[in-house]
């Protein structure tokens, strides 16, 4: 069989983990007393699990010279504030203008200084970039996340390298046509804090391709 499709998704998540329960909802409070929901999970490999950022991008015709977009879908989650007990006081959703996958091409990369880079030979790469902020908080920090995503039709591996924000929870998953679902990567959250500045923690993961 060939390799035909890789559909690729990676989630920024509030894990129960880092909550604690008001209600019948897990919430995190933040400095000045107020409260917002989580999203009521651990790490799950389904693509609509609940998340505060959500990038998908589905590749096709690998078998063939010219790979294509079939599709990009990015999206933020619906945020909640809640009272004491765990009420719904407020809501709104993050713009996600600013969450792309972007620049399909082939081995090579531009260099910022000049010339090309070589990558894996006979690879397709694809950039993502992603920044949104909690909406009910006037100046939040934005959550953040960048890198490339590499796709080894030589050996059979898919490759993100890039960096991520310290927080919230970040997941990332991958499917060969319509093969099953493989853990590329789950990064436990460090502390909200971690969110001031751009993305600092690195990623560089792998995993093979399962048709």
């Amino acid at each position: 069989m060939e390799l035909e499709s890789i559909t690729f998704w990676l989630n920024a998540f509030i894990p129960n983990s880092v909550c604690e329960l008001r209600g019948q909802l897990f919430v995190i409070t933040v400095p000045v007393r107020r409260f917002f929901t989580g999203d009521q999970r651990e790490f799950s490999n389904e693509p609509a699990a609940s998340a505060r950022m959500h990038s998908e991008i589905q590749i096709t015709a690998l078998s063939s010279d010219t790979p294509t977009i079939a599709f990009q879908r990015n999206i933020c989650g619906e945020s909640h504030e809640v009272d004491e007990d765990g009420n719904i006081i407020a809501s709104a959703t993050a713009s996600s203008d600013r969450m792309q996958f972007f620049n399909l091409r082939g081995s090579q990369t531009v260099d910022p200084e000049g010339g090309v880079i070589d990558g894996v030979p006979g690879s397709v790469q694809v950039d993502l970039a992603g920044s949104a902020s909690l909406p009910l908080i006037g100046l939040a920090p934005d959550i953040d996340y960048s890198g490339t995503l590499t796709i080894d039709r030589a050996e059979g591996n898919v490759i993100f390298k890039g960096a991520v924000s310290g927080f919230p929870a970040f997941e990332m998953y991958f499917r060969a046509n319509d093969g099953p679902v493989i853990i590329l990567s789950q990064i436990s959250p460090i502390a909200p804090i971690e969110l001031l500045g751009e993305e600092d923690q690195a990623v560089n993961v792998s995993a093979r391709i399962v048709l």
